[in-house]
């Protein structure tokens, strides 16, 4: 589907907005590569450190700006072993997650937290009165090990289920495009996946400049101490049948770990 579709119906912000966080993740790219981390401090030290790095300026950047950005950026608690950021686009009704991707990598494997941000994608579009090729909408149970498969019933309480956004980074190559996507419920393939730079034929031009109250600061890092802890962000669901999908039930794996 078309990026501009999505822009008109509301669901992606402009490019000003997603701008701030384009800059606050590519200069800790740029950072990092100027000063290598030493694997003796942290595990796996590039994985961890380029995500946590990321996630702390996200956080830094989005909560400088004033009000009237109608931003907010808060830290979650993954179903595996690590944290994520949670980027809210208030007067949009839209959550965004940052992820690390190479440029050319396929999609990881489905985990609650994306599924979190991805469940009501396309109960949300067709809301908005736009029509997409899948034909069923997908909730998984990760505690319970089932997968829930419905019509593409419309939930009540529609209206206050955020839309889910993906924005893809590929944290080896601050040069590389960043983009910005969508999921289907399933997770298993994009409803849009597009360079950042495409929101600019659509968002209206502002002489806004980013604002923010400190400059971003990185430190070194030693060993990560992980809560396992998950939140359940919402709690009704459309009515579902109920079938037996133990691999599409599967929580984050070793390879999530490995791409954010």
């Amino acid at each position: 589907m078309r990026l501009a579709s999505f822009y008109k119906n509301s669901l992606v912000p402009t490019y000003e907005r997603i701008n701030v966080l384009s800059k606050a993740t590519v200069e800790v790219i740029k950072i990092l590569q100027e000063n290598t981390p030493n694997p003796e401090l942290v595990d796996d030290a590039k994985p961890f450190v380029r995500r946590q790095d990321v996630m702390n300026a996200i956080l830094k950047a989005v909560n400088g700006l004033s009000k009237e950005w109608r931003m907010s950026a808060s830290k979650k608690r993954a179903g595996g072993n690590f944290n994520y950021v949670v980027v809210h686009f208030e007067d949009l009704n839209l959550n965004l997650i940052p992820i690390h991707l190479l440029s050319h990598a396929k999609l990881p494997k489905p985990s609650r937290y994306r599924g979190d941000i991805s469940a009501f994608n396309l109960a949300i579009m067709k809301d908005r009165g736009m029509v997409s090729e899948v034909e069923f909408q997908t909730y998984i149970d990760f505690e319970n090990e089932i997968s829930l498969v419905t019509e593409p019933e419309i939930p009540s309480n529609i209206k206050d289920i955020p839309f889910g956004l993906l924005l893809i980074y590929d944290g080896t190559d601050p040069k590389a495009p960043i983009r910005l996507a969508a999921l289907t419920p399933d997770q298993e393939r994009y409803i849009f996946c597009d360079n950042i730079d495409l929101l600019k034929e659509y968002s209206p031009s502002r002489d806004t400049e980013l604002e923010i109250k400190a400059p971003i600061e990185l430190k070194k890092r030693r060993k990560l101490r992980i809560d396992t802890s998950q939140v359940k962000e919402y709690q009704d669901t459309p009515n579902v049948t109920i079938k037996k999908d133990k691999d599409r039930a599967n929580k984050m794996s070793d390879d999530d770990a490995n791409t954010i």
